[in-house]
Order: C-alpha cells, then sequence, then structure tokens
C-alpha cells in the first residue's frame, strides 16, 4: 500500500502524505428549481421533516415527492401534528405499499397529477401555484418539505479516479474500500 499524496484546496496549498482517505462527501437534496424555492429556503422551504417540522405543527404543509422518503416525511409531519399533504407529479406512488397504506389510514391526501410552478410569499412561504392536471391553481399552505431524491457529490471520487455506479455513488467492498488503493468511502456518497 504505496502512500497518497493529497494537496488542500486552502490558499496555503498544504501537502499531506497519508496511507488511506475517507471519502464521506455525501448527496445533496434534489431541488424543485422553481421561483421562491431559494428565496423561502428556511423561512417554509425545507428537505428535512425532522429537522424543520416541528415548526408547522397546527399548519398546513405539502409534501413533494412519491417515493419511500417523501411518503415517510408526511406520515411524520402528520404525527407532528402538522395537516400535510402530498403533491406527487404522477397518478401512482413508487413507494412501498406498506407506506401507500400508512397514508390511506392517517386520512392524508395526494395530489395526483400536480407539480409546484411557483413558491410565493411575503417573509415566509404563503402559498403555491400548483399545476394539478394542466390547470393552475393557487394553492394557500405555510410550507413545502420537497423529497425528490438526491444527487451523489462525487466530483472529487471522479478526480481520483473512483469507481461510480450508474447513479454516481461510489462503489465500495464490504469493508468500504473502493477500487483504489488506499481510498475508503462511507456514508451517503456509498
Amino acid at each position: 500500500n504505496s502512500p497518497l499524496l493529497m494537496t488542500s484546496d486552502d490558499e496555503g496549498k498544504k501537502e499531506f502524505l497519508t496511507k488511506s482517505i475517507i471519502l464521506a462527501t455525501g448527496a445533496s437534496h434534489r431541488h424543485l428549481n422553481v421561483p421562491g424555492e431559494d428565496e423561502f429556503l428556511g423561512r417554509g422551504v425545507a428537505y428535512c421533516a425532522t429537522c424543520d417540522g416541528m415548526f408547522f405543527i397546527g399548519r398546513d404543509v405539502l409534501m413533494v415527492g412519491g417515493g419511500n422518503s417523501a411518503v415517510t416525511e408526511a406520515l411524520y409531519l402528520n404525527n407532528l401534528g402538522c395537516n400535510v399533504k402530498l403533491v406527487h407529479r404522477r397518478d401512482e406512488l413508487r413507494c412501498e405499499h406498506h407506506l401507500q397504506k400508512a397514508l390511506e389510514e392517517n386520512g392524508i391526501e395526494v395530489l395526483w397529477n400536480s407539480t409546484i410552478e411557483e413558491i410565493k410569499g411575503d417573509m415566509a412561504v404563503e402559498s403555491v401555484t400548483l399545476l394539478r392536471d394542466g390547470k393552475k391553481e393557487d394553492y394557500k399552505t405555510d410550507a413545502v418539505f420537497v423529497a425528490i431524491g438526491e444527487d451523489p457529490s462525487n466530483d472529487l471520487a471522479k478526480e481520483l479516479g473512483v469507481a461510480l455506479d450508474d447513479a454516481g455513488y461510489i462503489i465500495t467492498d464490504k469493508s468500504q474500500a473502493t477500487n483504489v488503493d488506499g481510498i475508503y468511502s462511507a456514508g451517503d456518497i456509498t
């Protein structure tokens, strides 16, 4: 196992000689890329129900997505006491059957064939422009939670020649080793 030479990215450009490196660069939440999303981040736009749900207890919230994460977070928000509705762009969910059943049992409404076109408000989120079954409507809400997937932060892995799967995540063996000697990976990037 030959030593690896790494150079820091700061102004000093320091060099480090090491026997191993652990890449734990994570993944970032996918965004809706609609007007108002960046403007209201932290003021009604959120990507983590566990982190921000408690700020919206007793208030109207929309959860965007149709996979396991979105439905699990919608159920969590409902259990907190939020008035949650799920916004899904298709006419059926991608999540596991038991989660679909839990949505029904908890009375969480799904806004089918719907996408958010714009997030609006003054100091915080107040409404969204919803494209629902091809028609635009103004829809009142206090928050928009987004769970439409993640993108791996893999730039450094690519630069180092680490093997990635088709979705861009680092491939490791059972000991978290990558295809490059001395480079390991852990966390959401794997």
